[in-house]
């Protein structure tokens, strides 16, 4: 492709260095873009966290018009009745609350979350043993159990529903446990599993895996 462009700017009249040419090529700089966004901190955000992400980003929230908490509760019982989000009704008036105040939000990537951490490829040998399954029980009974269910076989409110369904995490045992945390942090494409790494800081992430490794049977 290089040498077409030359040759075009060639037969146009310029004078073209193929040694400048390349020089500014590997001068050139690319800005990707930024994480995806998280629910931002308040009242509800971690019930958002938990029932919102199952089926979309918190991107989708934060591109939707400014509502009133009517609209906002009748959005939120479509989920549930339409497309079975299994957020328990008690919860939907706070939810409604949490989205009200978000209206008018410009979201941002937190950070925080992850400051002073160790990054998991820095991790030494068995990352398994670095986490603490009772911490990983309940950061999963928040974050996985609508998929995964309260034992991990996949069979959550929403789990057979998924396509594919979710997966069973008592066969795991033939993972590594470097697989397994790069499926959390990463998501799995092609399925409904996403990514965690912009939601669950580092410890977290360990601690969901020792107590993944409590379910294998």
């Amino acid at each position: 492709m290089q040498i077409f462009v030359i040759i075009a700017l060639m037969v146009l009249g310029f004078s073209v260095s193929v040694d400048a040419f390349n020089k500014k090529e590997r001068q050139s700089t690319i800005t990707f873009p930024l994480d995806p966004i998280t629910f931002q901190s308040a009242p509800g955000s971690q019930i958002a966290t938990s029932y919102c992400l199952i089926c979309h980003s918190a991107e989708y929230v934060y591109m939707q018009p400014p509502h009133p908490r009517e609209r906002w509760e009748e959005i939120v019982l479509k989920m549930k009745q339409v497309f079975g989000c299994p957020i328990p009704e008690s919860d939907i008036p706070a939810l409604s609350t949490y989205l009200v105040s978000q209206n008018k939000i410009q979201p941002r990537v937190e950070l925080k979350k992850v400051k002073a951490e160790p990054a998991l490829e820095a991790v030494q040998e068995s990352p398994s043993s670095s986490g603490n399954a009772s911490s990983g029980k309940r950061v999963f009974g928040t974050y996985c159990v609508n998929c995964h269910g309260q034992l991990g076989k996949g069979d959550g409110p929403i789990g057979q529903s998924l396509v594919p369904p979710a997966a069973n995490l008592t066969l795991l045992g033939k993972k590594s446990d470097n697989e397994i945390l790069d499926a959390i942090r990463k998501g799995r494409p092609g399925t409904a599993m996403p990514s965690w790494k912009n939601d669950l800081s580092t410890q977290d992430i360990l601690d969901v895996l020792a107590y993944i490794r409590t379910l294998a049977l």
